[in-house]
């Protein structure tokens, strides 16, 4: 469950443990133990591609009632995939999309919707590549999802 006192945290590694479950590793094999497929914030361990980093960005909540310290938050997040090439980062894309689509009512306390993160939505996609053939291709996924704070 999603804590009040912990709430940023808590969503920040939901989404993460989602996306390790749910997204193949293309290298898998051969990635370093010092290097992560699926990061919070911007990594500080070894960087190797391709891989996925989940950053919360612009808390907003309002109040539910007049007289009630209950709040509903937004919590917006950027999902950035990092990947070799085009077609490794729409795969990836596309597999993370699919994948946080369908674990949000599981009935066991993985789904989002079952640990209190609500109202899935994505609200854009944003390709940043670098140029050249061996510029690394990245994609910013906006997602949102809402909690109750008590």
């Amino acid at each position: 469950m999603i804590s009040s006192d912990t709430f940023i945290k808590d969503t920040t590694l939901a989404i993460r443990a989602i996306i390790t479950s749910g997204v193949t590793d293309p290298i898998s094999a051969t990635r370093s133990a010092n290097s992560r497929f699926v990061v919070t914030n911007y990594p500080e361990k070894d960087v190797e591609y391709p891989m996925i980093s989940v950053t919360d960005t612009n808390i907003a909540t309002q109040r539910l009632g007049i007289a009630s310290e209950m709040q509903w938050a937004k919590i917006p997040f950027e999902i950035r995939v990092w990947a070799r090439s085009q077609t490794e980062k729409d795969s990836l894309t596309q597999q993370t999309l699919k994948t946080l689509r369908t674990n949000q009512y599981t009935g066991s306390a993985t789904g989002t919707v079952d640990i209190g993160m609500y109202g899935y939505e994505v609200d854009n996609t944003v390709d940043v590549n670098e140029s050249g053939k061996g510029g690394i291709k990245s994609k910013v996924i906006g997602i949102n999802y809402w909690t109750i704070l008590s």
